[in-house]
C-alpha cells in the first residue's frame, strides 16, 4: 500500500475493530457509507465550534479526528491502495489554477468579470495568481486543467 502514515495508522485501528477496508474503489454498503458522511459531519462540526470558541486546542483534536475519519473512509471505498496517485493528480490539477503569464491572468480576469465576478492578480515568482476580490477565493486560470481522477480510480 503506497499512503501516508495516517492512512496505514487507521488501517490498523480498522483491522484492530473489524471495521471494513475495501481493497477495490466500489461504494460500501449504504449504512457504512452513512456512516462515514455522519462522521466527517460531526468532526466538521466540532471544527466549527472550536473556531467559534477560539480554542485551539479544540480546532486541533477536530482537524485530527477529520483526518482519521477520512483516512477510515478512504479505506472503506476501497481507494487506499490508489489515494497517493488520486491526491497527487487533484495537487497537480489545483496547480494548474496559477497563470504562467501576465497575459493569461488578465485573461482569466477577464472571464471572471464576464461572469459578474471582480477579480484581481498578484504576481508570485513567475506565476501570477488570480483571486477573487469579495473573498479572496483563488479563481481558477483560464488554462486549468481539470483533475482525472477517473483514470485512476477505474484502472
Amino acid at each position: 500500500m503506497e499512503d501516508p502514515k495516517c492512512l496505514k495508522s487507521v488501517a490498523d485501528f480498522h483491522r484492530t475493530f473489524k471495521h471494513p477496508i475495501l481493497p477495490t474503489p466500489q461504494i460500501p454498503a449504504e449504512q457504512r457509507a452513512k456512516l462515514r458522511v455522519s462522521l466527517l459531519a460531526e468532526e466538521l462540526k466540532e471544527l466549527q465550534e472550536g473556531i467559534e470558541n477560539k480554542d485551539i486546542v479544540e480546532v486541533a483534536d477536530a482537524l485530527a479526528d477529520l483526518q482519521y475519519v477520512l483516512s477510515g473512509a478512504i479505506l472503506e471505498f476501497g481507494l487506499a491502495d490508489k489515494f497517493k496517485a488520486i491526491f497527487d493528480e487533484v495537487q497537480r490539477s489545483n496547480m494548474s489554477k496559477a497563470c504562467k503569464s501576465q497575459a493569461e491572468a488578465e485573461a482569466t480576469i477577464a472571464h471572471y468579470q464576464a461572469k459578474g465576478e471582480e477579480a484581481y492578480f498578484k504576481q508570485e515568482g513567475d506565476l501570477y495568481l488570480v483571486f477573487r476580490k469579495a473573498d479572496n477565493k483563488t479563481l481558477k486560470s483560464v488554462a486549468y486543467s481539470p483533475a482525472d481522477l477517473a483514470s485512476i480510480v477505474n484502472s
